[in-house]
Order: structure tokens, then sequence, then C-alpha cells
């Protein structure tokens, strides 16, 4: 597994490699959701295709219908089905980013506490591997047992109640965590530069620290 923020533990990787093998996938993504339904804290595994995720944050993620916020109370959700059912313009445009990326296909399953979506988790198929027959029921069947473990270790937004950061503020220490500079942050999360190095003013002085390896550090602790 690769771990793009953050480090999941044994028995997360274990789960969410459960999943893949038993779907068959290509590879996986891992996600936590914050309360405004923000993605955060990925977690991708090896056969993501290249550029998929980094262009997914800078933008495409607007208009992907199996985003969290299209959830409703579905447990899961198929990307072909979801882009069949929403002959617009957003769909073809995801349809044609999917296809260009080498995603054939995938399964999201939604993970929930409290009736909130706290995490989820994407297993994608590349075009002209085999999905299984029944994928969508064996999905449904594993659901439950991946809440369980996955929901049960969430970090969720521990570190943003602990020291009073926005849901941004915590989007650009992941990044930041993960080695991405000041420019990478700017284009994963869409945003300026300046606003970016203001972005890290205000969390060196609530983290109280002066430096960024201070921020990894501090974030890296067991809490």
């Amino acid at each position: 597994m690769i771990a793009l923020l953050g480090r999941p533990d044994p028995a997360t990787t274990q789960a969410i490699q459960f999943a893949r093998g038993i779907l068959e996938g290509s590879a996986t993504a891992f996600y936590e959701v914050d309360s405004n339904l923000n993605l955060n804290r990925f977690v991708l595994s090896t056969g993501v295709p290249a550029g998929f995720h980094d262009q997914y944050l800078a933008g495409m993620n607007r208009l992907d219908p199996l985003h969290p916020r299209s959830a409703t109370n579905q447990p899961i959700a198929r990307l072909s089905t979801a882009l069949n059912q929403c002959a617009t313009r957003d769909a073809a445009t995801y349809r044609s980013f999917a296809d260009q990326c080498g995603v054939a296909d995938m399964i999201e399953f939604f993970f929930r506490r409290n009736d909130r979506i706290v995490a989820g988790m994407s297993v994608l198929w590349a075009p002209g591997c085999k999905i299984p027959d029944g994928s969508m029921n064996i999905a449904e069947k594993i659901h439950d047992y991946l809440e369980f473990n996955l929901t049960s270790r969430l970090s969720g937004s521990d570190e943003a109640s602990r020291y009073g950061l926005t849901a941004r503020e915590l989007e650009v220490v992941e990044l930041l965590c993960c080695g991405r500079t000041n420019r990478e942050i700017s284009e994963c999360l869409n945003i300026g530069l300046a606003t970016v190095k203001t972005h890290l003013i205000h969390i060196f002085e609530k983290l109280g620290v002066e430096t960024r390896s201070a921020v990894v550090a501090l974030m890296s602790r067991p809490h």
C-alpha cells in the first residue's frame, strides 16, 4: 500500500486488501470524510493510474457522481451505473476523464458513523480486467465488515478539533505531511499560492510551531 496522507495501521491495510482481492480490483483508494464532506487522508494502493488522484483533487472531484455528497443513503454505488443514469455534460466529462486515466469501472463504498459518512473506499478496475459476476452483491455482503474495521480506527478530525484547524487548513497540513510543495498544494486544492502561504501562517500559529518539519513531526506523533 502507498499511504499518501498518513500511514494506515495493519488492520486497515488488511481490510483494504481484502476488498481489493475479493472483488478482483486493479487498485483501491481509501479516504476519510470530514463534516463538510471533504475527502482527506487518502491511502492509495499500487495500481492507481498515474495522474488520476492528482487530477481528481485538482477539480474532477466536483463532477464525481460517486462523491459522498451524492451518496444519499446508499452503502455502495457503481460508477458505470451512476454515469448511465445521469446523461449530463458533467457525467460525460467525468466518463472521459476516467477513460483517459485507465479506469474502466469502480465500486464505491460509503462508511457511516452515527448516520454520517466518515470514510469511503473506491475499488477500481482497469480496462480489460475481469469484473466478477455479481460484484455489487459481493460488495454489499462485505460492506458491514469493512465499515466496522475501517471506521473503528479512524483518526477523523482529531487534529482539527484539538488545534482548532479549519477543514481547509487540515487539507493543507495533510498535503504538507506527504511532502508537497506550496505550489503542489496550490494545484491539488485549486487555490492560489498566496492563499496556501496564508493558510500555513495560520497553521503554524495554531500548532505553535515555526517550520514545516515541525508540523510533520507534530502530526506524526500518536495521540
